[in-house]
């Protein structure tokens, strides 16, 4: 039996963008995170060891915004999602990495980039 752990809206500090000015500064981020996984084994023996700990995602999604400066979404959200993938070899990894109320026209309230690691 296959199933998903979905993690939505996980927020961290980061000083990620193009810009040396964006760099500076540190801008809000979230991340949602969905895993597909054989769930067979941790529905019957219902232990946390024999599941993907959400609790363990979150670090990791945390850890690496925080960790130090990216240009670009796109390297940040692989980093992720190199990290997930090394942990959780058995799932299918989607994440989507959101920087909240970025600086440019128009005012748009987040931009985002996907990643699949089956893509």
């Amino acid at each position: 039996m296959t199933g998903t752990v979905q993690i939505r809206n996980v927020e961290f500090q980061g000083k990620h963008g193009a810009s040396a000015d964006e760099r500076r500064s540190s801008r809000r981020f979230q991340v949602d995170v969905d895993l597909v996984f054989p769930m067979s084994r941790s529905i019957e023996s219902d232990r946390l060891a024999d599941t993907v700990n959400y609790r363990d995602v979150c670090e990791v999604v945390v850890q690496i915004g925080e960790a130090r400066p990216f240009r670009l979404l796109e390297a940040l959200a692989a980093e992720m999602l190199r990290e997930m993938r090394a942990r959780w070899p058995q799932a299918q990894i989607m994440i989507e990495l959101r920087k909240l109320h970025p600086p440019c026209p128009g005012n748009p309230s987040y931009t985002a980039v996907r990643l699949n690691s089956s893509s």
